[in-house]
């Protein structure tokens, strides 16, 4: 059985009606204490497992250390809910992505933005490179439209953003 199927008949609960894992939601359920910060979704596209946090604010209204939380508590948990569906994390690429709204700019610069944005696409944002190889395989940090355009044409087709 397949990541996605096992995850989807332990937490047929959760799925959103996109048809993706609400992950912060299986989070906040599994906690006795305080919830823990995570990512909202978790996307499956073969042996790549993305976890996706929207986020509705220009890039620079976001706190680096919020994302930091999500990504290294959303991993923790998700290491946990592998070991108890007798999986093995490895055996997956795991993409940590934030999704925002891109930056807050005026009419005039978003002409700039966007004769500028080719040549910052690859760029991680919220000092967030330090997890690669650590917590995740990879790491997005695009606006919504890139997000729109490039990734759910790529991933999933039917995500309604």
């Amino acid at each position: 059985m397949s990541v996605k199927n096992k995850f989807q008949a332990e937490y047929s609960q959760y799925l959103e009606n996109f048809k993706e894992l609400s992950y912060d939601k299986i989070v906040k359920d599994r906690s006795n204490k305080s919830t823990p910060a995570s990512p909202d979704t978790l996307i499956f596209k073969k042996n790549k497992i993305y976890c996706v946090e929207f986020k509705n604010s220009f890039f620079n209204q976001i706190s680096a250390s919020n994302i930091k939380k999500k990504l290294e508590n959303g991993h923790q948990v998700l290491s946990a809910i592998f070991k108890e569906l007798d999986l093995q994390l490895k055996d997956y690429q795991l993409i940590f992505c934030v999704v925002c709204k891109g930056f807050d700019e005026n009419e005039a610069e978003k002409q700039r933005w966007s004769e500028i944005r080719r040549g910052i696409e690859s760029e991680i944002r919220f000092d967030l490179k330090q997890y690669i190889g650590v917590y995740c395989d990879d790491i997005l940090t695009k606006d919504i439209d890139f997000f729109r355009e490039q990734f759910i044409k790529k991933i999933n087709k039917n995500l309604p953003c």
